[in-house]
């Protein structure tokens, strides 16, 4: 059913697309549609595929995390600027990329997204934005029992007013049967070993060449080298040996459901701020329930053989093994 509601809007997009967009204002522009759904299911799949076959222009495909952090730079901006509505000036901005917008995992429990989201869509809308959403909620569960929720309705009402509201019926997750005996540490780490990681990556992106990305965060930038969908391949260093805190790895486990991480040194008191990294990294996971897998140097209850962090990484060491039960067929 939803490849063929996807088929069908394909379809109504490109007549519009052969006019070159004249008529495609918000009284005519044909109505989206939202997947939602459990992990693993292929909401993502299904959107990509649509997005891919899309002709190129007036297109853009975002991270749900990612566009909310551009909105917020685009509205501060604009209010530097002394604009008369910031909030219209920023999704005047966005539209510009184009109209068919195309977001992953939409989900809102920032209180600062909630309260401009309403205003930003309707502007959007106004100017004929077509939305494909995926998400793990219905929309009647986005910001459940958030702060002024109730100033979050009107946006919800909007929303299902302007796009076919989908439900990718249950099933088994498809990264856990890839995933199934795999242990989640594997170890002594070497090229067999990064062999099977890179083997593990390309399989979960189903054979996507992979691509990389840029994270905003708190007016940084986390650079990651290869990424696909939801999933990111990433060496130590590039997360444990960087300036990041602890709210950076909670935006990365938002935006990844899992990672797959390579070449876990043995962490000493001389790598103290590597190992706490670390420890924040595998604590956002674990609070967000995705998966980690990883290649080091030795098996878990020996890769951490310092003093300072002890204690804490007695814990880290328990959510690890939790962690690699995923991985079990």
């Amino acid at each position: 059913m939803a490849v063929e509601e996807l088929n069908n809007l394909y379809l109504s997009l490109l007549s519009n697309i052969k006019k070159k967009w004249q008529f495609w204002s918000s009284s005519v522009a044909p109505k989206g549609i939202y997947l939602f759904g459990g992990v693993g299911r292929g909401k993502t799949m299904l959107m990509d595929l649509f997005f891919t076959e899309c002709p190129e222009g007036n297109k853009q495909r975002l991270h749900f995390h990612d566009f909310m952090a551009m909105a917020h730079n685009l509205i501060n901006e604009a209010r530097k600027a002394n604009s008369e509505d910031p909030i219209e000036t920023a999704a005047k901005r966005i539209i510009q990329n184009g109209k068919i917008v195309c977001f992953d995992e939409m989900e809102v429990r920032d209180i600062a997204d909630a309260m401009i989201i309403s205003r930003l869509f309707a502007f959007l809308w106004q100017q004929g934005m077509v939305l494909i959403a995926t998400s793990n909620r219905h929309p009647d569960e986005l910001y459940k029992n958030g702060l002024h929720r109730d100033r979050f309705i009107p946006f919800l009402t909007e929303l299902k007013s302007k796009m076919r509201i989908i439900d990718i019926k249950e099933g088994d997750d498809f990264r856990k049967q890839i995933l199934a005996g795999f242990d989640g540490w594997m170890f002594p780490f070497n090229q067999k070993v990064n062999t099977k990681l890179s083997k593990l990556f390309s399989q979960l992106l189903q054979d996507r060449p992979p691509q990389g990305e840029i994270i905003k965060s708190s007016g940084r930038e986390i650079k990651l080298a290869k990424t696909g969908g939801d999933i990111a391949f990433v060496h130590f260093d590039e997360l444990c040996r960087t300036a990041l805190a602890a709210g950076d790895f909670l935006i990365i486990a938002d935006r990844f459901k899992g990672l797959i991480m390579s070449d876990v040194p043995i962490l000493g008191d001389g790598q103290r701020d590597a190992a706490r990294r670390f420890m924040w990294l595998v604590d956002a996971l674990y609070d967000r329930g995705r998966f980690l897998v990883v290649g080091a140097a030795v098996e878990r209850e020996k890769i951490y053989v310092g003093e300072d962090w002890q204690f804490e990484f007695s814990r880290t060491l328990s959510r690890l093994t939790q962690m690699s039960r995923y991985h079990l067929p």
